[in-house]
C-alpha cells in the first residue's frame, strides 16, 4: 500500500467512515433515531463498555511504555498479556467494534448494519492479521503462547 494511503487508513478513521457510511444508509432509508428505551439502554452499555475497554488498554500500552499506534510497529516493546488483554488479544478494537455496535443500535434498520460488517470485516481480515505477522515475528514463542491462552475478540 502506498505510504501516504497507509497513513489514512487507521482502524479509527475506517470505522468513522463506516458510521458515517450507516447513518446515511439509515437517512436514504427514511429513518430516525430509534426511541425504544431498551434499545436506548442497549446502545448505553455498549458505549460505556466499550469506553472501559478501550481506556484500559491504553492504560496498559501506557504503563508498559510501549504503543497504542496500530501502524508503528516498530515501536512495540512488551507483549501485553494481563489486565483486559487476559479477555481479548484486541481489546482497542474490540471497544471500536462495540461503539460502532451501538450507532447501529441507535440508527436502527438492517441496512446499517452492512457498515458494522465492513468494519468488522476490515479489522478481522486486514488490520489484525498483519499485527499478529509482526508480534510473532518478534515475540514468537511468547506471543503463539498468549494466542492459544487468549481469544482473538473474546
Amino acid at each position: 500500500m502506498v505510504a501516504w494511503l497507509q497513513r489514512l487508513v487507521l482502524p479509527p478513521m475506517v470505522m468513522v467512515v463506516c458510521a458515517a457510511g450507516m447513518a446515511v444508509t439509515r437517512w436514504l432509508a427514511v429513518g430516525g433515531w430509534q426511541d425504544s428505551l431498551f434499545i436506548l439502554l442497549a446502545a448505553g452499555v455498549l458505549v460505556v463498555a466499550s469506553v472501559i475497554i478501550m481506556l484500559s488498554a491504553s492504560y496498559a500500552f501506557h504503563r508498559a511504555g510501549t504503543t497504542l499506534h496500530p501502524q508503528k510497529f516498530q515501536r512495540v516493546s512488551a507483549l501485553l498479556v494481563n489486565g483486559v488483554f487476559r479477555f481479548s488479544r484486541n481489546p482497542v478494537y474490540l471497544g471500536q467494534v462495540l461503539l460502532l455496535a451501538a450507532w447501529g443500535l441507535l440508527l436502527g434498520g438492517i441496512g446499517v448494519w452492512l457498515g458494522w460488517g465492513l468494519f468488522f470485516a476490515y479489522l478481522d481480515r486486514v488490520q489484525i492479521p498483519r499485527e499478529e505477522t509482526f508480534l510473532r515475528a518478534n515475540f514468537g514463542q511468547d506471543y503463539d503462547v498468549f494466542c492459544r491462552r487468549v481469544r482473538r475478540w473474546l
